[in-house]
């Protein structure tokens, strides 16, 4: 790289560098947060093209943005939400289309700001002589996950790649730390995810009910934030490449 070059390169981190901020209902204040690039503004765009391995792709992108814009490495997945809305109104603007649908952005952050964030970190499922541990994940441990089940899908058979069921199976995944059946623990932390699979796969189904209603819990907030009125917003690759003008 030339010396002029190098020297614009160190230049234009330094504007990017620029802070704005975002209102974090976990932490009841505004965050400082770090504007989008075109790099990232382009990883987000791309990573959702290739099927369920794009599915997996965006989320994991989508994270490590969070991430790298805040330099707050606990962050948990409620918190994705609110930093992608005003990430996404710092750089690209406060409307966007979706759809046939123009979407005030300003709508979605005064949800964020009044709507209460109830949720617990933590709960655990009984059922007989059986306990499950859960806790909701933050984004480093989410995306840690999703790298080696992006690895299991390079190196299984075509059989893991049943796009609802492996999903539906990663989404338990994600919440499950720890299983104890009497005196014996098994910490998700410590074995492979092949591994993994194969316990929540040989789990009764009578635990669902309760494990599912601890992730909904989530979902509800997420859907509840992102609508207003008559639309509800989607959080995808297109929301990062929808502006008009105002």
């Amino acid at each position: 790289m030339s010396k002029n070059v190098s020297s614009f390169v160190s230049k234009l981190e330094k504007i990017s560098d620029d802070k704005s901020q975002v209102y974090l209902p976990s932490l009841k204040k505004d965050i400082n947060v770090t504007s989008l690039t075109i790099k990232q503004q382009k990883d987000l765009i791309s990573s959702s093209l290739d099927g369920l391995k794009g599915a997996i792709n965006f989320s994991r992108t989508l994270n490590k943005v969070v991430l790298d814009s805040t330099n707050i490495n606990d962050l948990k997945i409620y918190d994705r939400l609110p930093i992608v809305i005003g990430l996404r109104k710092d750089s690209l603007g406060g409307k966007i289309k979706s759809g046939e649908e123009k979407i005030d952005l300003e709508r979605i952050i005064a949800n964020i700001k009044k709507i209460p964030l109830e949720i617990e970190d933590k709960s655990s499922v009984n059922y007989k002589n059986l306990k499950l541990n859960l806790k909701v994940p933050t984004l480093k441990q989410e995306n840690i996950l999703l790298n080696k089940v992006e690895q299991d899908i390079d190196n299984e058979s075509e059989d893991l790649k049943q796009g609802v069921g492996l999903l539906y199976i990663v989404e338990l995944l994600k919440f499950i730390v720890s299983l104890e059946i009497d005196d014996e623990v098994i910490d998700f932390s410590d074995i492979r995810i092949s591994e993994r699979m194969e316990l929540v796969e040989k789990l009764p189904l009578s635990i669902y009910n309760e494990v599912s209603a601890f992730i909904e819990k989530i979902n509800d907030y997420n859907n509840t934030i992102l609508s207003s009125d008559d639309f509800e917003l989607s959080i995808d690759s297109e929301f990062f490449d929808s502006s008009i003008n105002e």
